[in-house]
């Protein structure tokens, strides 16, 4: 079942960006932020008009649109235009459908319609100069939240995958060679089936889903049989509500491995992760190892940040408004996580060379920012001086309320550029720790921590006076706050 499109915005929407820090070479560099509609929530990368350069696709989940971002070829883009898909778009990727060798936009929409009450997966085909005509929707699932393109069948045609996080199951779309689809055939997963990724896992030479399902806290693997069709799915526990997945090869083994982030910190630490799986190349894996990462992690990306060729993680943190970078050591094992801020409520974060030196730069889509932030890549797996913080900029922490507080209180602190270590505490009047907020390296910034009452092991802790000990570097501050039940 499909429906035609019958709107595509032409207008050009003024640029929410501020101004881009530029470079002693003439290029942006460090972070920059670019418009887009409201509340995006995915991001993909592609080479939309044909000039070279890579462009940007946002999904716009609160105005129903995507956003297309035209590269200057330098990490800088233009201003967004907005075309129609359906209501709640949650993801987009980039390929192209129809075999003309113009790169074509693939949607899903997570909100059913009040004509056809369906949910669509919208496909949007692109005319070779960076413009797109209006949109076909396909029926796919309960709530779609992800798609991803990749060739399923064994012919030359790209097909879609579809995760439905309504449902317990993943959708198939086969791709007719012209930008067309069949009607999508539904494979069981994981309650709540939130994210799916697409990629090689048992060493074949037929393409395999890798799906995180939020409800069941795990990821489900489902082998291709190299015609499209897939074998029922495997369920490995991955930690509390994966909210997304994805694949490549970590230990350089030639096996491809899985990395999962968790929205939800774990109940004895209190602490936000990455899990990473290692492959045993059979399409099996190994029990997952834990990374800890900023709060609230929705998206993680796999590429090569440094000059090592190992392969790397960046994930997006919604809740601290930053992306963790974590370098691999190329045995599947990763340093620990380094943070980089950028627009309010990353939701989605991918790689790619964005500025054509032949370093990997990060792109995110800022969910409460209305806005993607650009962060340019100096090829050794650091990111560049965020705008709006100089060079030496000193240390500083302070409670930025409420205080007495009865819910939560919030810190505010900053990071001399470019970074250091960070450990905020809290401690009751013996002295004795609380509560850890934050125990990592962070890149140099403005900061925000949030204490909710709650000790290291999530229970509630009494009314009274509490000190807040922030160490930065060699520098620390405390501060003291009320607790009032």
């Amino acid at each position: 079942m499909k429906r035609l499109g019958v709107l595509l915005i032409l207008a050009l929407v003024a640029v929410l960006a501020a101004p881009t820090l530029v470079r002693g070479d003439g290029r942006p560099a460090g972070r920059a932020q670019y418009g887009t509609g409201k509340n995006p929530c995915s991001v993909a990368t592609g080479l939309l008009d044909g000039d070279g350069h890579l462009d940007l696709v946002v999904a716009n989940s609160g105005t129903s649109n995507v956003s297309v971002l035209l590269g200057n070829g330098d990490g800088s883009f233009q201003t967004h235009v907005l075309y129609e898909v359906e209501q709640n778009p949650r993801s987009v990727a980039v390929g192209d459908l129809d075999g003309d060798g113009n790169a074509d936009i693939a949607v899903a929409n997570s909100r059913k319609d009040t004509i056809f009450m369906c949910y669509w997966v919208s496909v949007l085909l692109g005319e070779g100069d960076g413009t797109f005509a209006p949109r076909t929707s396909y029926a796919a699932g309960k709530r779609p939240s992800s798609v991803a393109i990749a060739s399923l069948g064994g012919d030359s045609h790209l097909d879609l995958v579809v995760a439905a996080c309504g449902t317990t199951q993943v959708s198939v779309l086969l791709g007719n060679g012209d930008g067309t689809f069949g009607n999508s055939v539904e494979y069981e997963a994981g309650e709540n089936a939130f994210f799916a990724a697409v990629g090689r896992l048992d060493g074949d030479a037929h393409a395999d889903i890798a799906v995180a399902n939020v409800g069941t806290s795990t990821v489900s693997v489902l082998l291709g049989n190299g015609d499209g069709t897939f074998d029922d799915s495997v369920e490995y526990d991955v930690g509390m509500r994966p909210s997304a997945v994805s694949i490549g090869d970590l230990d350089g083994d030639g096996s491809n491995d899985l990395a999962v982030v968790n929205a939800y910190p774990d109940t004895v630490t209190w602490s936000y992760w990455v899990s990473v799986l290692l492959g045993n190349g059979d399409g099996s894996f190994q029990e997952r190892v834990g990374y800890e990462v900023g709060a609230a992690p929705y998206s993680v990306a796999i590429g090569q940040l440094d000059e090592g060729g190992d392969e790397d993680l960046v994930v997006a943190n919604c809740l601290s408004s930053d992306v963790s970078v974590l370098l691999g050591e190329g045995d599947g094992t990763f340093e620990p996580s380094v943070e980089y801020i950028t627009g309010p409520s990353p939701y989605c974060v991918a790689i790619d060379d964005l500025d054509g030196d032949g370093d990997a730069d990060l792109v995110a889509a800022n969910s409460q920012g209305n806005s993607v932030s650009v962060l340019i890549g100096n090829g050794d797996g650091t990111f560049g001086g965020i705008v709006g913080v100089a060079e030496g900029l000193p240390a500083s922490f302070a409670l930025a309320g409420p205080n007495p507080f009865t819910s939560d209180v919030t810190m505010a602190y900053t990071v001399p550029s470019p970074g250091a270590a960070v450990v905020l505490r809290i401690h009751d009047v013996a002295g004795r720790s609380v509560r850890t907020l934050v125990d990592r390296r962070q890149a140099g910034g403005d900061y925000r921590a949030v204490w909710d009452g709650r000790d290291n092991r999530g229970l509630p802790v009494a009314s009274g006076v509490y000190f807040c000990r922030a160490q930065i570097g060699e520098w620390s501050e405390t501060g003291k706050v009320v607790l009032i039940r």
